[in-house]
């Protein structure tokens, strides 16, 4: 076997295991450098990837792949928790966060979501499920002196749980019915089980992993543990674990379920109406929030449904949609998260109010978060514009114009709770409120994520030609 198509996985782990024997070994005044280690460990899983590029193969005795979805998967994450690092090192600093613990848990669970994004092994799916979950409990309870922090992870470790549970009921049936934990191998002999045992498995996939990305009805636990949770921490929830569960969805019902006979239209009709579902009570339910956590987190539902709309209109290019949508969201999010960080570092708690007069306060802070929240709605030339337009040709494609229409309708609804944070940036004055002093990391983060929504939106093609092949290895 190539160990060189595996060194990010490797490189993580390696550092992993550094970041303990630090947080181990160094004074609680020396512990500044560990978030330098870990974006160092990052950076170089990142450039670990050169040797996968290209591939399209499986290691580790057939159970791991290594081809274009995997490698844009294993990319994003990587890059999301490079990003957590830098919007993460001064907020650790100023609320006392147990710095070691912290990192060592961003990079297993990093490390987690890249197992469960590349491969088509149940096993394997369950395994990195469950390692960036346990890792993700921990970290949503860091604040300790926090009661909202300690609710957080106790809402996330029971609803989680039952999550990984009602996954795991639903990957023993398919073993059940196919002898294998294969997903490319069970395929055929789906075909031949029965239809109301394939459809029981299916449901259950699809609850357990509908809870870890927080669709509708499946949503109650992200409004309190974003709220609770470190805003750092909530700003990796609401990217990292979400794009991996999206991307055992993908692997699972793309290469199965959604191909078998005995489902056919009426699973892809039961998607699509979860998705419209899920985009309406998100986006509705946002317009009464106060706190921009609470606020984002109901809109992360409705980002979810979005999705959906790509898993429901099947392919081809409804899922290089999907795969283009979490890239884009992914920026933006960390983006807006990034600025509320940064409101929370001068002292303020995350409500609206604590924007007022951002703009006389920090221009650039309060221009970047206008551009994240023009691409969120879907304003040309950001990149969230562009991402929407393929969700919503998608839909079109596959005759679900009606879908493609509550997208439209529910991106205008959207306009409403993101305008409310813009407005009292710009049109509220900063008397009362203190100036901004932002360290080097969080600066950083804001400018590069404000860049990136605006020139991955210029050249967008570039990321739908990538995602594009993606998907036409991932449905060989």
């Amino acid at each position: 076997m190539d160990y060189m198509l595996i060194l990010p996985e490797i490189i993580l782990t390696i550092t992993g295991i550094v970041l303990i024997l630090l947080d181990l070994g160094l004074a609680e005044d020396r512990k500044g450098a560990v978030p330098a280690v870990a974006g160092i460990g990052f950076l170089a899983a990142l450039a670990g990837l050169g040797p996968s590029v290209g591939q399209n193969t499986q290691v580790l005795w057939q159970m791991y792949s290594i081809d274009s979805v995997s490698l844009f998967f294993r990319t994003l994450f990587l890059a999301v928790g490079f990003m957590a690092v830098l919007v993460s090192w001064e907020y650790a600093r100023r609320t006392k966060m147990a710095i070691g613990e912290f990192y060592h848990l961003l990079v297993f669970t990093t490390l987690g979501m890249m197992l469960m994004a590349s491969t088509h092994n149940l096993i394997v799916i369950y395994l990195g499920l469950e390692l960036s979950s346990i890792s993700s409990y921990v970290m949503a309870g860091m604040l300790q002196d926090e009661p909202r922090s300690g609710e957080a992870a106790l809402k996330y470790f029971l609803i989680g749980s039952v999550a990984s549970a009602i996954a795991l009921f639903g990957m023993s049936l398919v073993y059940g019915l196919t002898g294998t934990t294969d997903i490319v191998d069970a395929v055929g002999r789906l075909q031949l089980a029965p239809p109301a045992l394939v459809v029981t498995a299916g449901l259950f996939l699809l609850a357990g992993f509908g809870l870890k990305v927080g669709m509708v009805p499946f949503h109650m636990w992200i409004p309190d543990t974003y709220q609770g949770a470190p805003t750092p921490v909530t700003a990796f929830f609401s990217v990292g674990p979400k794009a991996a569960a999206m991307a055992a969805i993908l692997r699972i019902f793309v290469l199965s379920f959604l191909g078998l006979p005995a489902l056919g239209a009426g699973w892809r009709l039961m998607i699509a109406v979860l998705a419209a579902i899920s985009m309406t009570f998100g986006n509705v339910t946002a317009l009464l929030q106060t706190n921009v956590k609470r606020m984002l987190a109901y809109s992360s539902i409705a980002h979810v449904g979005y999705m959906l709309v790509g898993i429901a209109a099947l392919p081809p290019r409804d899922l290089s949609a999907v795969l283009t949508y979490l890239a884009a969201y992914a920026i933006m999010n960390l983006g807006i998260f990034a600025v509320v960080i940064l409101v929370e570092d001068q002292g303020q708690a995350p409500e609206i109010d604590a924007f007022r007069g951002l703009a006389y306060r920090a221009p650039w802070a309060a221009v970047a978060m206008a551009v994240f929240f023009l691409s969120l709605v879907g304003v040309p030339p950001t990149i969230g514009f562009f991402a929407k337009l393929q969700l919503f040709l998608a839909a079109v494609d596959a005759h679900m114009v009606w879908l493609g229409v509550i997208l439209g309708i529910n991106s205008a609804i959207s306009v409403g709770y993101y305008y409310s944070v813009v407005k009292v940036s710009f049109l509220r004055d900063a008397e009362g409120v203190p100036p901004v002093r932002a360290a080097w990391t969080i600066s950083a983060a804001v400018v590069l994520l404000a860049v990136g929504t605006l020139v991955a939106g210029i050249y967008s093609d570039t990321i739908l030609r990538w995602t594009a092949s993606g998907v036409t290895l991932l449905m060989r």
